[in-house]
Parts: structure tokens; C-alpha cells; sequence
């Protein structure tokens, strides 16, 4: 049922990505297995919070706070959902179907509420079947749990895994204004490379823009304008 879920969260977790994100960003990121000559004098990283404290030494990171992720059901949830909606389906609806049958034959105002309260339940059950048809639910991730880096013109979004006891991605999307102060992405670049032998490509947006805006400028000041 949909109460055996509650604070229930699955052993193996799969967040829900753009192929072209998973494609070309790492799935994971291990900070304890990194060697002497990755730690840059650091001591070996062992926990979540040794691994937060260096990602803040090594990458320009935020860390927001529910930061809204999908992830896909496990069989434990699509059974508990699947349980809940037979249950109503099997209790509830043939009992508010015969409270119509009655209301119909009372009065017009009781056959209403009959029908908004059979409508209701039905849509409930439409509402956990297609649930578990989309297979995927929103969570919110914490900011002790997430950090957040430019790179390649998209912000990746990790989140740190306890079964694994590594830092996964969660949500990876293109940043909309290239020339966001926070779209440097040199030093994530210089991380990734570093730590994990990751090469990606710099960004040109910026460049190509303050290009723009040059000439745009030298067309203001033309004698015929436009």
C-alpha cells in the first residue's frame, strides 16, 4: 500500500536523464578512490562530507536545496502503488457505484453527489495506474546531499549515493544564458581533467556574443541608421 512507502527509499537508485546527457557526462562520480597524486595534499576521502569539502576546493559548485529530480519506481513502489488502486477499485468503487443506483432513485441532488463521489474515486484509480505506467517520481534532493557544476554548457547536478557511497547524476540541463558569470566553467573543466582524466570542450558562447554586441554597436553609430 501507498503507506509502506513512506521514508521508503530503493537500494539501487536510477535517475531519470536525456540520453544525450548521459552520453556525454559520467554517471558517477568517486571521490574515494582517487589516488595521492589526484588529492592535491588532501588526506584520502572516505565519507560524503570529506568529499563535499574537497568538490568545494577543486570545482566552482552550489549546493541547492530541493532541487527537484526524477527517478524511476522500483518493483517494491510499482507493487505498493499497484496494491493501493485494486484495493480501492475492488472496495471502493462497486460502493459508491450502488450509492449512485439509491441516489438516482431519491432525488436529482443525490444522484449528483453519487456521481461526483464515484467520478472521484475512479479518477483516483486512473491517477496510481498511470503512475505506475510512467514508472518515474519527482523527489527533492537536499542541499548536505548536492552539488551543482557548469560544464560544457549544461549544470550537472550530483547527488550522493548511500548505497553506492558515491556522488551520482541526477539532473543534467543546458545553461539558458550563456553569459551567465556562472556559465566559467574554466576551473570545473581543469577539475574534471585532473581528478578524473575527463577532457570537455570550452565554450564559445561568450566570446561569440561580446563579438556580436561590437558590431551591433558600430551599426548604431552609421549616418543612415538601420
Amino acid at each position: 500500500m501507498k503507506s509502506d512507502l513512506k521514508n521508503y527509499t530503493p537500494a539501487e537508485i536510477e535517475f531519470v536523464l536525456e540520453e544525450e546527457a548521459k552520453e556525454l557526462f559520467p554517471l558517477a562520480l568517486d571521490f574515494t578512490k582517487l589516488g595521492e597524486d589526484k588529492l592535491m595534499g588532501e588526506k584520502p576521502i572516505t565519507n560524503k562530507r570529506e568529499a563535499l569539502k574537497f568538490i568545494g576546493k577543486m570545482f566552482t559548485a552550489t549546493y541547492p536545496d530541493n532541487e527537484l529530480v526524477t527517478r524511476k519506481l522500483d518493483d517494491f513502489e510499482k507493487q505498493n502503488i499497484r496494491e493501493e488502486y485494486c484495493t480501492l477499485e475492488e472496495n471502493d468503487v462497486p460502493k459508491r457505484k450502488l450509492e449512485l443506483e439509491i441516489a438516482i432513485e431519491k432525488a436529482k441532488k443525490m444522484k449528483k453527489d453519487a456521481e461526483e463521489a464515484y467520478a472521484s474515486v475512479l479518477m483516483e484509480v486512473a491517477k496510481y495506474a498511470a503512475e505506475v505506467k510512467l514508472g518515474t517520481v519527482d523527489v527533492r534532493l537536499k542541499a548536505k546531499d548536492v552539488f551543482c557544476i557548469a560544464l560544457s554548457g549544461y549544470y550537472l547536478i550530483y547527488t550522493w549515493d548511500n548505497t553506492k557511497e558515491l556522488f551520482v547524476l541526477a539532473k543534467a540541463y543546458e545553461i539558458p544564458d550563456k553569459n551567465e558569470l556562472w556559465a566559467n566553467e574554466e576551473k570545473n573543466r581543469e577539475a574534471m581533467k585532473t581528478l578524473f582524466d575527463l577532457d570537455f570542450p570550452e565554450m564559445e558562447q561568450v566570446k561569440e556574443t561580446i563579438t556580436k554586441e561590437s558590431i551591433d554597436d558600430k551599426d548604431e553609430n552609421l549616418p543612415f541608421g538601420e
